[in-house]
């Protein structure tokens, strides 16, 4: 056989796994791009419902409203995959949805599948907004309910006594050492928040299958793998997560699995509460302040107390 023979059966050879490798090339490629679409459609449903939950009452006081966060998370999903005034798509959409969650800055609320009875007295099945939760923890006879940051609520069970306040303001009646260490209350405090939110999550995830299956889809939801770094990371303030999972993003079974977190960043900022002093008038005064004994109206900002009529407290000097 001449080399020129070789040659030639060789090409036709090599041929079709060459087209073979170039189709899979090309697919990886437009399933990499369908991901990074997703991905920008999903962060902007969780920013405009990042945006839409924080709700600006009289003198700056901030409320969480859920229903309009899931509002304005679903109507930016509808347009984006371009399933406006379509129920019936929309619905179909939402079951790539298993669970969003509402961070809030002492509990959280799930969001996530459920069966019930309407007022009809017919089975529906809807994403419904569960009892909202708190970040609690026991150790050592002492029940804590903690915050996003250092405020926190401790039960001595022993005493049936109840503490309020900063880590700081309890160490002198609080002798438990998750209380008195700073790095231990941080650290306990943080993975508190991270599993309670986890746990939720995953069983979550677990139960959508259910529902899935009941309309054809047979992607198996699973809780994603996230490490405690992550986790740390993306639950530090008051914010809307949601997880979206299984829809077709290209041959061979390849599917959209991923989530996004948007971070309303009020936590972090100065509160200040108004209380009425012995003299009949209202100073506003920081948090940490001595003078301080009831913190029933929390505000953002001076000028929202200013403007409810309080001076500033001579003592903290907000």
């Amino acid at each position: 056989m001449k080399v020129t023979d070789i040659s030639i059966l060789f090409v036709i050879i090599i041929l079709p796994f060459i087209q073979i490798l170039r189709i899979q090339a090309d697919n990886l490629q437009n399933t990499a791009y369908k991901n990074m679409v997703i991905d920008r459609y999903l962060d902007a449903a969780v920013e405009d419902a990042t945006e839409a939950m924080v709700e600006r009452g009289t003198y700056s006081k901030a409320g969480i409203s859920r229903d309009k966060a899931l509002a304005a998370f679903c109507n930016t999903l509808y347009a984006n995959f371009n399933v406006m005034g379509n129920e019936a798509d929309q619905n179909y959409l939402m079951l790539y949805i298993p669970v969003i969650v509402l961070v809030d800055y002492d509990g959280y609320w799930v969001c996530s599948m459920e069966e019930y009875i309407n007022s009809e007295g017919q089975k529906e099945e809807k994403m419904v907004w569960k009892p909202k939760k708190t970040y609690g923890y026991e150790n050592n006879g002492y029940v804590y309910l903690f915050t996003l940051d250092s405020q926190v609520k401790v039960l001595d069970t022993s005493a049936n006594r109840f503490y309020e306040g900063t880590q700081q303001e309890l160490k002198t009646d609080v002798p438990d050492e998750i209380i008195q260490q700073d790095e231990l209350f941080d650290a306990v405090r943080k993975r508190t928040v991270m599993e309670a939110i986890k746990r939720d999550v995953n069983d979550a995830i677990n139960a959508h299958n259910t529902f899935a299956k009941r309309y054809g889809i047979t992607y198996q939801f699973s809780p994603p793998s996230i490490s405690d770094g992550d986790w740390y990371r993306n639950i530090e303030d008051i914010g809307f997560l949601a997880f979206f999972q299984g829809i077709p993003t290209g041959l061979q079974g390849m599917r959209y699995n991923s989530f996004a977190l948007g971070a309303a960043r009020i936590v972090r900022k100065e509160h200040y509460y108004i209380q009425q002093d012995a003299n009949g008038l209202f100073y506003y005064h920081r948090e940490t302040c001595s003078n301080l004994a009831h913190k029933d109206e929390v505000f953002d900002s001076r000028e929202g107390c200013a403007q409810n009529g309080a001076f500033p407290c001579h003592t903290c000097a907000p």
